[in-house]
């Protein structure tokens, strides 16, 4: 895809994002990023059990490089079925590389505001599931 390819993409995740909402029977919901910084997000996960995920959504406010990468991150979550394992694997710049270095520029932040709130609600789903399965860990 090129340049324009890109361009129209991200910004058809802003217009048109996906899993946008809250989602009302979530594990979790974990806050991430700054208003300061280009944007806020809330993301909200449930679990499926064996390292799944069911269920995602985001709420959030910013501008169209870290509203549109939010979409495209739970897009891809969710289109391709990652596992949790698989969504903590992600690499930071491949995803940039995906959504187009040359369209995110220095806003590397923003791009990857999403992903990192994601890996958060992760973290925190499996500190709560120990928590309340008694394990010690």
């Amino acid at each position: 895809m090129d340049r324009n390819g890109r361009i129209k993409a991200l910004v058809d995740h802003r217009e048109n994002p996906r899993y946008k909402g809250v989602l009302p029977d979530a594990d979790v919901a974990v806050p991430g990023g700054s208003p300061e910084c280009g944007g806020s997000v809330v993301i909200y996960l449930k679990g499926g059990g064996d390292g799944r995920i069911e269920a995602l959504s985001f709420t959030g406010e910013g501008d169209t490089i870290s509203m549109g990468a939010t979409s495209m991150a739970l897009d891809l979550v969710m289109r391709e079925r990652l596992t949790m394992d698989q969504v903590l694997a992600l690499d930071y710049d491949e995803f940039i590389d995906r959504i187009g270095r040359d369209v995110v520029g220095s806003r590397t932040r923003n791009a990857t505001l999403g992903l990192s709130a994601l890996k958060a609600a992760i973290r925190k789903y499996r500190e709560e599931e120990v928590r309340r399965s008694g394990r010690v860990s």
